[in-house]
This record gives structure tokens, sequence and C-alpha cells, in this order.
């Protein structure tokens, strides 16, 4: 009785501690570098985004090297174009994109990431999440830093 005891009692503390290691880990996480990272797009308005199998997967990437150079793909389309960014705010202007005709699917998909693109004023990141804010404080769009190595 007595071992069955502190058996339980030691796997108990075990998964306690494993708990607090992972909040511990979780809580320290450093936030991603809003520039140089890529960024996959997760939801807009609120929809979830889902890859399509064979097609490049919405993302964007702020790079900064002679000017602030937009890159990334809708989806369906890739885009590119210039934004600026003072501290918290962020405007992305002007956005072109390339004209291939996809899927109804895609093609809402890229309207819909577009619109947040334009309409962003400001942004925050926690950990690896970046979110797009307009001007009245209503997040547009979710996207995950991606680590390409």
């Amino acid at each position: 009785m007595r071992s069955r005891f502190a058996l339980a009692t030691t796997l108990s503390l075990w998964l306690t501690a494993c708990q607090n290691h992972a909040a511990l880990q979780a809580s320290m996480a450093v936030d991603e570098s809003l520039i140089n990272t890529y960024w996959k797009l997760l939801t807009v308005n609120d929809d979830l985004v889902v890859a399509a199998d064979n097609v490049r997967e919405a993302h964007i990437v702020l790079h900064i090297d002679n000017s602030a150079r937009l890159a990334g793909a809708t989806g369906c389309n890739t885009l590119s174009g210039r934004y600026q960014h003072t501290r918290q705010q962020l405007t992305f202007h002007p956005i072109v994109t390339t004209k291939m005709t996809c899927p109804a699917a895609l093609m809402h998909i890229e309207q819909a990431m577009l619109s947040a693109l334009y309409q962003t004023t400001h942004w925050k990141i926690n950990g690896e999440r970046l979110v797009l804010f307009n001007d009245k404080g209503e997040p547009l769009a979710g996207l995950k830093a991606v680590h390409l190595y």
C-alpha cells in the first residue's frame, strides 16, 4: 500500500513539474521579429486559411534591405510592394500581384488577404503569432512565424 502511495505521489510530482516547466517555457518565449520573418497566413477576417495542395501557401515577408520591401504570396498569386513601419504602426502601399486565375476559394482568400493588408494600421506580436489590426483596433489577419531552415 505504501509503495502504491509513494508511486502515485512521485508520478503526481513529476507531472506537475513537467506542466510547470512547459508553462515556464511558454512564458519565456521570445517574440519573433516583424522584419525578415516568413509569416504564414492562418486567419483573415476570422476565417481559417488552409493551404491547398500543390499551391504556394499565403504568406508575407517584410524585408529591410535598400527599402522597406514586402514580398509574399496570396495562396494564388505572388505579391510584392512596400510597407511603412514605425513602432507599432504598420501600413502597406502599394501592393501588386500577378494575375493568375485560381479556383474561387483561393481567389476569395486572396481578396480578403489583400483587403486586410490595405486596411492594416498597426500590429502586435506574441511569441510566434502576428496579428494585424485596422484603425479601430479590430483584428484583420493572424499569421504565424515559420522558420525556413
